[in-house]
């Protein structure tokens, strides 16, 4: 098996590493100058880490081939990282909240920093910008959620820093509540950010509902296949890379046959269209036998020549319609004729036939003769 995810994976290592020593740095620094904000920032690159972690984790286990126990695959824990991710946010962002209520409260410090401390702090910011945007380009391209959801919190860390930058020399110049109120507007964000992925995560893990245009999609390919009335009870169910996709279809046909020829054209387009597994319901058209039988009759009423149809037979099986009936005709009829009738009668009530459904009908009339002495045998 082709390993899909090592790009990904590759990237959310060098996260890891990368995410460590911002917060190695920012940690220090935070503890040198007492900042709150340097501080809650730098607890920020280390939950960083451990979402990238997460994502590791979701990626690794997501490329497993499926087995008896998830037919469908792993793809979903790549959205339990996403989840995870979600969870270490909105914790974080707790955290800052009442650390920054909590200053406030008690009352900030006037912070003092050297200006070479700040140079090493932008270049945690400039890092964690560029990390930011390899990760989401790779997640875009492999169409990684958790991946993309881990670039905007390596974006989000970036901005966060820049900020803090802001209140850092802000404290040195006498706005004294700067310093806490940036880790408190740290922390709406992350908790914005965390509800965000939760929310979006859990829907797709508990199954969210397919996209209106993935509907019209199918609904579409549907409609363009020749012999299908149309599609219903279309479900989608998303597991990460692999989906799955099933439906009832409405047969123009009333051959079984038929109707499962179509069903796996169909299944086979919808598996190449989406890259899905497709399930197809088919609900073959009921054979009309009451239209049928009333046809019979009808036209056996128009022939002068027929006394009367009886025996009436439809059947079906996976190749064809099967009509059966016996035509009684006058005794004293020579073969010859008797063949002509039931030859007219059998070409007309094919074509009615056709008519109502088009599909192949094999059509059985069984000539026979009156054997009683009545008026019609002597009229002829």
């Amino acid at each position: 098996m082709t390993k899909r995810n090592d790009t990904g994976k590759n990237v959310a290592l060098a996260s890891v590493v990368l995410n460590v020593i911002i917060f190695a740095v920012k940690g220090v620094i935070g503890i040198q100058v007492g900042s709150l904000a340097l501080l809650s920032d730098a607890v920020h690159s280390i939950t960083d880490s451990a979402s990238s972690g997460a994502v590791y984790i979701g990626l690794a286990v997501g490329e497993k081939p499926p087995d008896e126990k998830h037919p469908y695959g792993h793809g979903r824990a790549e959205q339990v990282a996403v989840l995870v991710v979600g969870i270490i946010l909105f914790i974080a962002a707790l955290s800052f909240f009442t650390d920054g209520i909590e200053t406030i409260l008690i009352g900030p410090e006037r912070l003092e920093i050297a200006r070479h401390l700040y140079l090493y702090i932008l270049l945690t910011a400039i890092a964690k910008e560029v990390m930011g945007e390899i990760s989401y380009f790779v997640g875009k391209k492999r169409g990684s959620e958790s991946l993309k959801a881990d670039a905007w919190h390596h974006r989000a860390d970036a901005i966060t820093t820049m900020l803090v930058i802001g209140a850092l020399y802000g404290s040195e110049v006498g706005i004294l509540f700067l310093d806490p109120l940036v880790g408190i507007g740290i922390a709406f964000l992350l908790g914005y950010l965390g509800i965000s992925y939760v929310k979006k995560s859990a829907s797709r893990l508990l199954g969210d509902r397919p996209s209106e245009r993935t509907l019209k999609d199918i609904k579409k390919i549907a409609k363009e296949l020749p012999g299908v009335k149309g599609v219903h009870n279309i479900k989608v169910h998303d597991y990460g890379d692999r989906k799955a996709i099933s439906l009832h279809m409405e047969s123009e046909d009333s051959s079984l046959r038929k109707a499962h020829e179509r069903s796996h054209q169909l299944k086979k387009i919808l598996e190449e269209r989406f890259g899905a597994t497709a399930e197809i319901h088919f609900d073959p058209k009921s054979l009309p036998e009451k239209k049928v039988r009333r046809l019979i009759t009808n036209i056996a009423k128009k022939k002068n020549d027929i006394l009367d149809v009886h025996k009436i037979r439809i059947t079906e099986d996976e190749k064809k319609m099967m009509v059966s009936m016996h035509l009684l005709l006058p005794k004293t009829f020579s073969v010859e004729k008797g063949h002509g009738i039931g030859t007219d009668f059998e070409e007309e009530l094919r074509e009615k036939i056709n008519e109502i459904i088009k599909d192949d009908v094999e059509i059985q009339v069984h000539i026979e003769p009156c054997q009683k002495d009545c008026e019609e045998c002597e009229r002829s």
